[in-house]
This record gives C-alpha cells, structure tokens and sequence, in this order.
C-alpha cells in the first residue's frame, strides 16, 4: 500500500485508531484523519453486511445435493473381474491411471479420458468373478510440435490397451484418440 501524503503507513494509522494510540501527528494530520474516516467507513460497511441475514437461492441446495448424489452414484464405476468377489473402480481413477500412463510417453500429454464399460446384451454385473466387460476408451492429448501424428495415435492406443489389461484388468474394447493440441518443448512458438 502506498504512504499517504504526508508519509505516514494508511495500515498503521488504521491499527493505532483501532488501538486508541494515535500520535500528536495523528490526531492532527488532515491526510491522516481522511485515512481514519475511510477505514471507520469502510468497518461500517463490514459490519452492516455481515448482519444482514444471507438466504442462499433454492438451486444452492439442489446443486449441492446433486453433487453429492453424483458421487454416490454406482453408474460412475467400472466393475472388474475379481475371484474373491465383486470389485469395482471409480471411472476417474481409472482414467487417471491412464492418463498417468500416456504422460509418462514421450511427446505426448494426456489431457482428458473417458471410460465406458460396455454392457453386452443379457449380461448381469460382471462382479461375480467372471471376466470383466470390455470398456471403451475416449482420450484427448497434445503432442508435441513436429511428430508423426498418426504414430503418436497409434502408441497411444496401444498404451492404453496395454494398461487398460495389466494395470486395470479390463480388456478393451475400443479406443478413440483425438490429438487436440501441439506443444514445444523449447517454449517458443
């Protein structure tokens, strides 16, 4: 914050008024009484607002109840196959681990993924142990300015599948990849 005119710190003569310890200068500086009557303005303005009572908006509830059905929500997991019982995994976390696995290849980033389990027709939950339904990958990446676009598709694609099967346990069924963006290393453009 800059001094007031005549040099004195606006914050300090603000904690001394507070304090009921203003100096002589204080007391009788023009610039400093400004600042004091700002501040006490200012503090009135405070106080009156947080009095006021505070009604949310009906959809405030409804939003929040909606956010916290949708994590709930058993839709927004994958089931794997599993011999000691049903086993199941939040989509975001395994897309997060597909991600992780495109970023840690060279000249690409993952930047979003969506994961479909594909329920065959007359199949029941595949959390009896059974091998798990195939899933559908959806990603999004950046590569980097200058590579083959098709290859860097198709290593993609084979990551996922290839960690999609050992790190996930879900074969996969098929995989979409849409290169979004490019990027270079050395910062320029």
């Amino acid at each position: 914050m800059a001094p007031l005119a005549c040099g004195r710190d606006a914050a300090a003569v603000w904690d001394h008024a507070t304090a009921g310890t203003l100096d002589e200068h204080e007391r009788g500086c023009p610039h400093c009484a400004a600042a004091i009557a700002d501040a006490r303005r200012l503090d009135g303005v405070v106080h009156r607002m947080a009095a006021e009572p505070l009604t949310p908006p009906p959809s405030v509830m409804e939003r929040v109840m909606g956010a916290v059905l949708a994590e709930l929500r058993p839709y927004d997991v994958i089931s794997l196959a599993s011999p000691h019982g049903p086993a199941r995994l939040s989509r975001p976390a395994a897309a997060a681990v597909l991600r992780h696995v495109v970023d840690g290849m060279g000249g690409v980033h993952a930047r979003s993924c969506r994961i479909e389990q594909v329920e065959q027709a007359g199949d029941v939950p595949h959390i009896s142990g059974g091998p798990a339904a195939a899933v559908t990958v959806a990603m999004t990446v950046t590569a980097r300015f200058g590579v083959d676009l098709a290859s860097v598709a198709a290593r993609v694609r084979q990551m996922v599948i290839a960690a999609a099967g050992q790190a996930l346990g879900v074969p996969v069924q098929r995989v979409d990849i849409e290169v979004v963006d490019v990027f270079d290393d050395r910062g320029q453009w």
